[in-house]
């Protein structure tokens, strides 16, 4: 049979020392005289998986930390291994939040809008796939009828700028995102932006026509059908 790893610390372990733990990690982190040490950040990735729900007692500082670190990696990225630990703990940060309360997406969009966008407008290639990523799950935790809210709605038509789509790279976690937000907000989009129907149908095309990204295209064809309103595609 398998073997299912256990952790030799539990959750109810962790509970009672977590803000000391997270304490102790990012005052290593947050000190730029070390160098980017990759097991701190695994171990706050670990810690931050096992915690879970007890995440929500420390989100704020956790937060705050990451989101530091990552504008001081985003300047000059050179450790691969620390900056994946890096953006697999915002990430399961907040899947166990925002699972709990999905009103925190606010919180996550004020910190991480401004890092994001600074990694995509330097064209920082080994971070914009986890960028769109985490961008794509923050939005698909928005509450329902929240809309689609000015920082998403401003961010949309870049997105759909072929060069963004020649990086093969972007192409899973970019797919995840258009789908996101064609969940969330297809209506909102067609009505501030009329053209975008064309340029996301423009995506498609360009997906079918490579062999590998064809179940990329059939995904966001799928949602195409299921989200744009069929007034969109009359003449």
């Amino acid at each position: 049979g398998t073997i299912s790893k256990v952790p030799k610390i539990g959750r109810a372990e962790l509970n009672p020392v977590l803000n000391q733990l997270f304490t102790g990690l990012f005052s290593i982190v947050d000190n730029v005289d070390l160098d980017e040490n990759e097991y701190v950040m695994k171990c706050i990735m670990r810690a931050s998986n096992v915690a879970r729900d007890d995440l929500l007692q420390v989100v704020q500082v956790v937060l705050e930390k990451l989101t530091a670190a990552l504008a001081r990696v985003a300047k000059n990225p050179k450790n691969p291994q620390y900056n994946h630990y890096l953006f697999e703990s915002i990430a399961v940060l907040i899947r166990s939040v925002c699972t709990i309360d999905a009103a925190h997406t606010t919180a996550f969009e004020n910190f991480l809008f401004p890092p994001f966008q600074d990694v995509l407008q330097k064209e920082v290639a080994e971070f914009t796939p986890y960028v769109f990523q985490l961008l794509a799950q923050i939005l698909e935790f928005r509450p329902e009828g929240a809309g689609l809210g000015a920082a998403y709605t401003a961010l949309f038509p870049p997105l759909l700028s072929p060069t963004l789509w020649e990086c093969k790279g972007n192409i899973p976690a970019l797919t995840r995102l258009l789908i996101a937000y064609l969940s969330k907000g297809a209506s909102e989009i067609l009505v501030q932006q009329p053209n975008s129907l064309l340029g996301i149908l423009g995506v498609f095309q360009k997906l079918i026509s490579s062999q590998a990204n064809e179940q990329y295209a059939f995904d966001l064809l799928r949602a195409i059908v299921m989200y744009v309103p069929q007034e969109a595609f009359m003449p």
